[in-house]
Order: structure tokens, then C-alpha cells, then sequence
């Protein structure tokens, strides 16, 4: 190639290079993201709500009702109370003494179910359609990423809250819960759980965010020209290490869950707008260690090409209601067909029966 027609290929590559960046930040700019024009009132924003802990880093405080409201000039997006049950979770019909299964769902405000009353997270829907034969724990909580999880597991909070034996285990994943396990996308969380990779590749506890001394901030420069940092600034998605410490995390959330549940299934639901080499990286870990993954588009097909028709509003990007009982649909398929698939083989050839 002569000289001429390298600057020409350079050239070609420099504007295909500029032309994604431009569309993904006019496709970013399209999202229904919370903007400064919001307000959040209520407790929830208040400090005397929350207590904190060394292994999960905070939850609300047990037996209250939290209030909130989203407003924006001129609209109420959402006007809602959050009732807290004892162990300071999202509150939840009772559940059933006998259940045929028992379900617990992990995760952040989209598990939590912020936006919606407490008979419309999917969580209660579950439970609700389960007709009394299914026990549902809701351990969303807001704000947080799969470090909170494994911490809790890790500490027996959660376990102490059960009155069954776990038989299906969902936690919902964002692309954000990347940047979260370092402690980088969650300046709400400085006391959260913080882990570290192992020689062996499983994560290990290390104290908190706070502790001494302070988590160092990844290097977000990969790519050509460092364009991640270019589109994404301070706050881009996650980078090669976070993801593999991501993976790790649910792994090893996976494998404490079978310490006390060796027939539990554990699911990852994949909630994400966009296709992330990252969250590619994670969830090729997490089907080799045998963990199903189950991305948005199974669970609502056109979720991805219909945003709004999906969430609060363009103010607010959590499921509505009518999302959440999508999810708690699928989950119940879900269920059912694992059922039918366990009592049809013996011993039952998926899930977390062996160490992931």
C-alpha cells in the first residue's frame, strides 16, 4: 500500500471511529436517565433512614415507612412509600409455611422496586401468582451491586431472614453493578463491601471501601485513543478487571448459596441497553462456571426497542409496573418448566448441585 493509500485507510477508520462515538452518545442522550432537572423528596434522601453495616455497607432501618417522591417541573413521575420489614428489607406478603418453592431475588432499586408501591415490585407479583405455593424474599437493595450480595451471604444476614430452603435464586444485573464492586460508580457507598481477586481467581474480602487504604481508580483509557474515557468520561461502564471481579463475585455468590441449597438454581438476568464487551467477558464466565444467564430480550423481547413503554417514565429508568409483572411472569415459567425438568431426571443434570 502506498503512502497516499494509507492515509486514506487511516482516514476511513478515523471517521468510522468518530461516527460511532457520535451515535452512541445521541443514542445515550436519547435514555431515560435521571437529569438535574429531578427531585427526589421525601425520607428516602434522608441519612436517619439508613444504617450501616460491615458487610453489606448499609440497608433502611427495620420496621418503617419510607416516603418518596420524584418530582420535575410541572409532573409527579412517581409518589410512593416503601415499607421495610424487620430485617430491613423490602416488606413482602407472608409467605406461605409449606411453599412448593422457595425464591429469593437479589439485586439493586430495580429488585427494590423504586418508583412502585409494595404490591407492584415483582418480587410481590411473584408471590401473588404463586397462589400461597410460592415463599418470594425480596433482598433488593438500593443502590448496591453484587459485592452487597455476596457479602450478606457471606455473613449469614440474609440466610437468618429464610424460613425455607432456597430453591431458584435471581439477581438482577445492571451494566452499571461493573463499576459498582470497586466502589467507583457508588460515591453513596464508601462503607460497601470491598473484594479483591485471589491468585486463584475467587474474590476475597478486604475490607470496606473506606478502609485504609482507599480502592485505586481503574484505568478507564482502552481502546483506540483511550475512547472509552472519551464517550464515557469517569463513569464508563467497566473495564476488563472489574468484569472479571464481577464474574468472581457471582460465582462465588453462587457457590454460598449451594452450601445451603446444593439443588438450587441460580440465574443472572441480564438488564441491560446495550451489548458491552465487558458484560459479554462476565457472562462467558458465568455460563462456564454454570450459571444461567438470562438476558432482557428472553424475558421481554422488544424491551430494548420500546424503552419508555417500560419504565417509570424518561425522568426515571426503573421498571414500571407493568414491567415488574413481566419479570415475575417469566420468573414463574421459570419455575415450572425447572420443576417439571428436576422431577423428569435424577439426579438433576443443571444448577448449582456441584461447585461452580
Amino acid at each position: 500500500m502506498d503512502k497516499r493509500g494509507r492515509w486514506l485507510f487511516v482516514g476511513i477508520n478515523l471517521g468510522a471511529v468518530a461516527v460511532a462515538v457520535a451515535a452512541f452518545l445521541i443514542y445515550r442522550n436519547l435514555q431515560p436517565v435521571p437529569g438535574a432537572d429531578t427531585n427526589l423528596e421525601g425520607t428516602i434522601s434522608k441519612l436517619e433512614t439508613y444504617d450501616l453495616f460491615d458487610d453489606v455497607g448499609y440497608l433502611p432501618k427495620p420496621n418503617q415507612r419510607i416516603t418518596a417522591r420524584r418530582v420535575v417541573p410541572g409532573k409527579v413521575v412517581y409518589d410512593v412509600t416503601y415499607g421495610i420489614d424487620g430485617n430491613g428489607f423490602r416488606a413482602m406478603p407472608r409467605n406461605s409455611t409449606d411453599p412448593e418453592a422457595c425464591v429469593l431475588l437479589f439485586g439493586d432499586s430495580n429488585t427494590f422496586g423504586i418508583g412502585v408501591n409494595d404490591t407492584e415490585t415483582y418480587a410481590s407479583q411473584l408471590a401473588e401468582r404463586g397462589k400461597g405455593k410460592i415463599a418470594v424474599y425480596n433482598f433488593g437493595i438500593g443502590g448496591s451491586g453484587p459485592h452487597q450480595m455476596l457479602a450478606g451471604l457471606q455473613s449469614g444476614r440474609f440466610q437468618k431472614a429464610l424460613t425455607c430452603t432456597p430453591t431458584d435464586v435471581y439477581y438482577f444485573f445492571i451494566i452499571e453493578h461493573l463499576g459498582r464492586v470497586t466502589g467507583r460508580l457508588a460515591p453513596w457507598d464508601p462503607h460497601g463491601p470491598r473484594f479483591r481477586l485471589g491468585g486463584d481467581g475467587r474474590p476475597v474480602r478486604d475490607g470496606n471501601f473506606d478502609t485504609p487504604p482507599p480502592t485505586p481508580l481503574p484505568d478507564l483509557d482502552e481502546g483506540f485513543l483511550g475512547w472509552r474515557r472519551l464517550v464515557y468520561g469517569i463513569d464508563g461502564y467497566g473495564t476488563r478487571e472489574e468484569a472479571s471481579l464481577t464474574a468472581a463475585i457471582l460465582i462465588d455468590s453462587a457457590r454460598e448459596i449451594a452450601r445451603i441449597a446444593p439443588k438450587a438454581r441460580f440465574h443472572v438476568l441480564v438488564w441491560t441497553m446495550v451489548d458491552d464487551k465487558r458484560v459479554a467477558q462476565m457472562e462467558e464466565a458465568l455460563t462456564a462456571a454454570g450459571i444461567a444467564v438470562d438476558p432482557v430480550q428472553r424475558v421481554i423481547p422488544d424491551y430494548r426497542d420500546d424503552q419508555l413503554r417500560y419504565v417509570v417514565g424518561r425522568e426515571d429508568g426503573h421498571p414500571n409496573p407493568m414491567t415488574h409483572i413481566k419479570i415475575a411472569d417469566y420468573i414463574l415459567t421459570q419455575i415450572g418448566t425447572n420443576r417439571r425438568s428436576a422431577s423428569a431426571s435424577a439426579p438433576r443434570p443443571s444448577g448449582l448441585s456441584h461447585d461452580p
